[in-house]
C-alpha cells in the first residue's frame, strides 16, 4: 500500500549521503548536551542550590583570625617596642527569626527552581520530537510535490502530443505548462521548507541532523494510556505547579523574614587572643585571654523601612499566590485539551487510512482501464498522485499523533526520556 511512497522515500534519504539514519533518542541525546537553552537552565538550577547552600550555611559555627604587628621606636630614648597579635573569634547565631526565614525562603525557591528545571525538561523533550517530526513531514511533502510535477509533466507531454496529431488545442497545453509551472513552484517551495527544518533540527543539536528514522507500519496510533479519573490530583503534583506552590511558600517566607527584622536576635561568640611584646629596653612579655560574650540585637528606629518591606513581601506572597491559581488552572486545561487532542489525532489517522484504500482502489481501476485502451495515461497519473498525498497525509497524520502522546504525558507532568526510548522501538531507518 505504501510502496509508492516508501520507494521515493528512499531516494530523498540517499540524497543524504550512506550515513546510518538516527533515531529519536539519539537525536535527544544530542540536543541534550548541546542545546545553550538547556544549558543555561542547568546553571540557573545551580545557581539555586549554591544560594542554599550559602544560606544555611549562615545558621551555625564561624570562626575568623586576625594577625597583626606593630613596631614603635622612641626618638627621645632611642629605644624600640615590637608587639606581635593574634585573635580568633568563634561565634554562632542563637536566636534569629530572620536567618531561619531566609533559609525556609531558599530552601522552597530552590525546590521551585528543580521543579521549573523538569517543566523545562518536559518541554524540551517535545520541542526536539517536534523538529524531529517536522523533518520528517517535509520530506513527506517533498515527495507529494515531486509526484505533482512528475505527473503534470506527463499531462504536458500528453497536450503535445495530442496538439501535434491534431486532436488537441493550444489551450489544453497551455494549461497543462500552466499547472506545471505551479507545480514546480510547490517543489521548490517543499525543498525549501524540508531544508528549513532540517536547519530548525540542526540549531539544537549544533550538526547537521543527517538522514532521520520514520515510523514503522506497526506503530498503532491509540491512545498509549488510561485516561485519569482524578485531574486535580495530577495537577496538583504537575511540576509547573509544584514550583509555583514553592515559589508561595518561599513568598511566605520573605514575608517571615521581612516581619523579623522588628524583633531581636542572639548570638554567642568567643574571642581568643594572644600577644606578645618585647623590645630594647623591655623582656618580652605574653598577654592570652579569652572572652565568651552573648549578644543581644534589636531595632529601634528604622524610619518606615521595615514596613515598608513588609508590604512588599506582602504583595509579592499575594502575586505567588494568584500565579499559582493561574498554573492550577492552565494545567488542569491542558490535561483536557491534550486528551482530546490525541483522541481526534487517533481518528484522523485511522480516516487518512481509509482514505489510501479508496486512492489505491482507484489507481487500479484507472491502471486495469488503461491496459485495455479504455482509459488515459493522464488518469493513471493523476490517481498515483493522489494515492502518493493519500500516503503523505497518512504518515504526517501519525507523526501528529506521536506529538499529541508526548504533549499529553507532558501534560500529565510525568514525561521523561525513557518515553523516547520506548518509541525508538516503532522507529526504522
Amino acid at each position: 500500500m505504501l510502496r509508492v511512497s516508501m520507494l521515493l522515500g528512499g531516494l530523498v534519504v540517499s540524497s543524504w549521503g550512506l550515513a546510518d539514519a538516527r533515531g529519536l533518542a539519539e537525536i535527544y541525546q544530542r540536543a541534550l548536551a548541546e542545546d545553550p537553552a538547556l544549558q543555561a537552565q542547568v546553571a540557573t538550577l545551580d545557581r539555586a542550590k549554591a544560594l542554599q547552600r550559602q544560606t544555611q550555611g549562615g545558621d551555625g559555627w564561624s570562626a575568623s583570625g586576625r594577625l597583626a604587628g606593630t613596631q614603635a621606636n622612641n626618638l627621645a630614648t632611642d629605644a624600640n617596642t615590637r608587639t606581635g597579635a593574634l585573635t580568633v573569634t568563634v561565634s554562632r547565631p542563637i536566636y534569629d527569626p530572620e536567618l531561619d526565614a531566609a533559609i525556609r525562603g531558599q530552601d522552597a525557591s530552590t525546590r521551585a527552581s528543580e521543579a521549573s528545571f523538569t517543566t523545562y525538561l518536559q518541554g524540551h523533550i517535545v520541542t526536539v520530537a517536534s523538529a524531529y517530526f517536522a523533518v520528517k513531514s517535509a520530506e513527506q511533502d517533498l515527495l507529494a510535490a515531486t509526484a505533482r510535477v512528475e505527473a503534470v509533466s506527463r499531462q504536458l507531454d500528453q497536450a503535445t502530443e495530442r496538439l501535434n496529431v491534431g486532436i488537441g488545442t493550444r489551450v489544453d497545453v497551455d494549461q497543462a505548462r500552466a499547472s506545471l509551472d505551479l507545480a514546480r513552484v510547490a517543489l521548490i517551495s517543499s525543498e525549501v521548507a524540508l531544508d528549513t527544518a532540517r536547519v530548525d533540527l540542526g540549531r539544537l543539536l549544533a550538526e547537521e541532523p543527517g538522514p532521520l528514522k520514520g515510523l514503522a507500519p506497526e506503530f498503532v496510533a491509540d491512545m498509549h494510556r488510561s485516561v485519569p479519573t482524578d485531574v486535580m490530583a495530577l495537577v496538583d503534583s504537575h511540576p509547573a505547579v509544584v514550583a509555583k506552590q514553592e515559589s508561595l511558600a518561599a513568598a511566605f517566607a520573605d514575608l517571615d523574614e521581612a516581619k523579623a527584622v522588628d524583633g531581636p536576635d542572639v548570638s554567642v561568640s568567643s574571642v581568643f587572643s594572644l600577644s606578645d611584646t618585647w623590645g630594647s629596653s623591655s623582656a618580652t612579655a605574653t598577654t592570652r585571654s579569652n572572652a565568651l560574650s552573648l549578644t543581644l540585637n534589636a531595632p529601634i528606629w528604622s524610619n518606615g523601612v521595615n514596613a515598608a518591606r513588609i508590604e512588599v513581601a506582602m504583595a509579592a506572597v499575594d502575586s505567588a499566590r494568584a500565579s499559582l491559581e493561574s498554573e492550577t488552572r492552565k494545567a488542569r486545561r491542558d490535561i483536557e485539551v491534550a486528551i482530546q487532542e490525541l483522541r481526534a489525532s487517533s481518528r484522523t489517522v485511522d480516516a487518512r487510512l481509509l482514505s489510501i484504500r479508496s486512492a489505491a482502489s482507484r489507481v487500479e481501476a484507472t491502471e486495469a482501464a488503461y491496459s485495455v485502451g479504455s482509459g488515459d495515461i493522464v488518469e493513471v497519473l493523476n490517481a498515483k498522485e493522489s494515492l502518493i498525498a493519500a500516503e503523505r497525509d497518512y504518515t504526517k497524520a501519525r507523526h501528529a499523533h506521536v506529538l499529541n502522546q508526548l504533549r499529553l504525558d507532558q501534560a500529565m507532568g510525568d514525561l521523561s526520556e525513557s518515553r523516547l526510548v520506548e518509541l525508538e522501538s516503532v522507529l526504522i531507518p
